[in-house]
């Protein structure tokens, strides 16, 4: 049987709550009962199926891949992991700007008294 991925960490910097880090599950070796791994990222494959990605910008990792119950049968591939976030919350008073190749696809959001920018590619932010 699949073992259970690890089940990430719970943040709530943007506000609501989201589970990060998660442990993609193993896979399940079709010729057993029982099921494959849940995962705090992807969950495992089974038999024929694929083991499911993590979720993106979650930095999730993805589900081992589904074992036939013969060798010769082959396998499936196990899913890919989920892509890194950086959030970053600051006082309202302040205004952020990416440049430099950086990107959010949410843009800068408010949370309460302060605001948040998730970034989730390589470059510069800059504040005023």
């Amino acid at each position: 049987n699949g073992g259970d991925g690890g089940a990430g960490t719970t943040s709530s910097i943007t506000g609501s709550s989201v589970v990060y880090a998660g442990g993609g599950g193993g896979a399940l070796i079709a010729a057993y009962s029982g099921g494959a791994g849940k995962g705090g990222g992807g969950n495992g494959g089974s038999g024929s199926v694929a083991g499911s990605a993590g979720t993106a910008n979650t930095g999730g990792g993805g589900g081992g891949g589904g074992i036939s119950s013969s060798a010769s049968s082959g396998a499936t591939a196990g899913g890919a992991g989920g892509s890194g976030v950086v959030i970053l919350r600051y006082p309202n008073s302040f205004t952020a700007a990416l440049s430099g190749g950086a990107s959010s696809t949410s843009g800068e959001q408010t949370t309460g008294s302060d605001k948040y920018i998730q970034i989730e590619s390589t470059g510069t932010v800059t504040f005023s």
